[in-house]
């Protein structure tokens, strides 16, 4: 292990904003802070904006567990960058794009943990051209234009718009076109029936309901919703309860302290009566994924469920590996439909960890914390070993 005296250093890299310190997850950051510096780690938080690259030195806060404070300091680059950078706008990504490429290209002796990944389209079409998955991935296209809406409601009479770059549910939409049961259902009530519906979320996750008469109506109104956004159509699936509720397996894979994929947790995700998605934030609960798996198929059908699904997890991400470049952990989201197919949503390279604390999974969660401490040793114990003897 390494000492405390001359310990290596991880930048955890996070998107800025106002306050004192000046970054969000200031809970998680702080535990990793105390877990590094029992593995020999000094741990302290920048960001993009907070380097100076003329002198070499970073602006950042290391955590004072004596004092219970964070301390702003400024300290060389540090040795590994444990990127947890999110975006909220197209400056930030910028901002974070460049700093990443200046690392990588001006300073290599910084590694990275991992890199990030960059849109849904990407980990998609990487995943199509491995070739194993292609049973698990829903059809998905670029949305080109409002015309390609058109044309998959006049072809499977409803499609799910994703935005690209998305996260946590935000901006998602269902959009079909209405049955002869629902118009005859709403004429009978004396409405209108509208000719299309739209449900979901918006880019502030507040709920989204609505009805429109004509497709000229639906697509002006989608114009306005998707503007200056990259969005994504994607066959819409039925991943739901027995009771009609939305739900997904969310699984946590990371790198261990030996370089290997690990399968840290996995667990449910369970929307409100209603929802399209089951993100939490969008008010979802979670729950552990064999017991519930069994209640919603019989329990030779939920093992082998579970079983495939601890498959898939090990495999994707050595998958992308290939084609992508180094990764450190993902969180991957998995829909499974009434008849057990399973199906690949989404694939996260800077994952949350918070299924971990809602099902009190004391171990899960103390890896989670400290799997990207000792692949980051691992990572530095390699390199150089590998320099010394080159």
């Amino acid at each position: 292990m390494m000492t405390s005296s001359s310990p290596y250093t991880l930048g955890i890299m996070t998107t800025q904003i106002d306050g004192n310190p000046p970054f969000l997850n200031r809970g998680f950051y702080r535990r990793l802070t105390l877990a590094g510096s029992h593995a020999g780690f000094k741990v302290f938080v920048f960001s993009p904006q907070s380097i100076d690259w003329l002198s070499g030195r970073v602006r950042g806060y290391a955590y004072d567990s004596a004092n219970n404070q964070w301390l702003r300091l400024y300290c060389p680059f540090p040795d590994v960058v444990y990127d947890r950078c999110f975006f909220s706008t197209k400056q930030q990504y910028n901002e974070h794009r460049t700093t990443v490429r200046r690392l990588r290209e001006q300073h290599r002796s910084v590694l990275f943990l991992g890199y990030g990944l960059r849109g849904k389209w990407e980990v998609q079409h990487m995943l199509e051209q491995d070739g194993r998955f292609n049973s698990h991935l829903p059809r998905t296209e670029t949305m080109r234009s409002l015309r390609s809406v058109v044309d998959w409601l006049n072809a499977s009479g409803e499609v799910l718009l994703k935005p690209q770059s998305g996260s946590q549910g935000r901006g998602v939409l269902l959009v079909q076109r209405c049955g002869t049961n629902a118009a005859v259902a709403r004429a009978s009530a004396g409405a209108t029936p509208p000719a299309f519906t739209v449900r979901g979320r918006d880019a502030r996750n507040r709920h989204v309901e609505r009805g429109f008469a004509d497709a000229p109506t639906l697509l002006r109104w989608l114009r306005r919703f998707t503007a200056q956004r990259s969005y994504l159509l994607q066959q819409y699936l039925l991943l739901q309860t027995r009771t009609g509720d939305a739900y997904d397996v969310r699984s946590l894979v990371q790198k261990d302290g030996a370089g290997r994929w690990q399968v840290t947790g996995m667990a449910v995700r369970r929307g409100q009566g209603g929802s399209l998605t089951s993100n939490l934030h969008g008010g979802g609960i979670v729950e552990s994924a064999g017991p519930f798996l069994t209640q919603q198929f019989d329990a030779d059908k939920a093992s082998s469920i579970v079983s495939k699904l601890h498959e898939l997890s090990t495999l994707i991400p050595t998958a992308l590996e290939k084609y992508h470049g180094r990764l450190a952990e993902l969180g991957i989201d998995f829909g499974i439909d009434n008849e057990g197919n399973i199906w690949i949503l989404e694939v996260n390279s800077k994952p949350g960890r918070s299924i971990f604390t809602y099902l009190q999974d004391n171990q899960a969660r103390l890896n989670a914390l400290t799997h990207p401490i000792r692949y980051a040793r691992y990572l530095l114990q390699t390199t150089r070993h590998r320099a010394v003897k080159q």
